[in-house]
This record gives structure tokens, sequence and C-alpha cells, in this order.
């Protein structure tokens, strides 16, 4: 067998992708099995959507860190505090709000949800992304 490394993950993992897509079809209102019939009319109240996208925003709404100082000194406390402002510099600097929800959705629908995080070394700051995980092995 000469299949590549990303081709035989891609048949190993036809389940998970398969059901990926059965899920995210429900999720966008594909919830009817079969081809519609002339003059048939089908209803479909996705009250799946409505539920999780309520749900997330509620979830990543009013994010706040508290990082506690190692113990009860002016010191400890300011390096508590830098701490607090490097987290929100990285939560801004990546537009974590929208990274957030967007990643609470993919995991409300699929189950999986992941997140990439790296050091950019020409920027020098932390970078946050999250990847899609149907490309995910």
């Amino acid at each position: 067998m000469n299949e590549t490394l990303p081709m035989q993950l891609a048949r190993l993992d036809l389940d998970r992708t398969k059901g990926y897509k059965e899920l995210l079809d429900f999720y966008h209102g594909q919830q009817w099995t079969g081809r519609e019939r002339r003059g048939e009319r089908r209803l479909i109240f996705n009250y799946a959507k409505v539920f999780i996208d309520k749900m997330t925003s509620y979830l990543v709404s009013g994010i706040h860190f508290d990082v506690a100082a190692a113990e009860d000194s002016e010191a400890a406390r300011g390096k508590a505090r830098q701490a607090e402002e490097a987290l929100y510099g990285v939560y801004e600097g990546n537009n974590l709000e929208q990274v957030d929800l967007e990643t609470e959705v993919d995991c409300a629908i699929l189950g999986d949800a992941c997140y990439k995080v790296i050091w950019d070394a020409v920027e020098k700051k932390v970078r946050v992304t999250a990847p899609d995980v149907q490309g995910i092995y």
C-alpha cells in the first residue's frame, strides 16, 4: 500500500468525519432524510441551533481573569497584576472573544473543539487560533 500518511489518516477517520457532516447538517436545518416529494412541505423548527447559539453567547460573555498572588507581599501582588495584564493582552490581541464564541459553537455541534497556541518569534507574542477540527487527526 503506497498511501501517504494524510490519505491513511483520512481513510481511518471516515466515521468521525461522516459524523461531523451529519451534526453540521442538523445544526444548519437539514434534518429531513430523503428527497422532498412534489408538493410536500417540510417544516423545520431548529431549536438545536437556537439553543446552541444562545447558550454559547452566554457562556463566553464577560470573560474576567483573576490571578492570585503567590504570597502576601506587594511584590507578589505586582507580579499577579502583571500576569493579569498579560492575559488580557493575549485575549484582546488575538480577538479571543470571537475565537472563543466560534470554538464553543463548534464544540456544542461537533463535540470537539481545538485551540492552537504558538509563540510568534517575529512579533514576539502569543498567537491563538482555532483550527477546524475536521482537519485534525
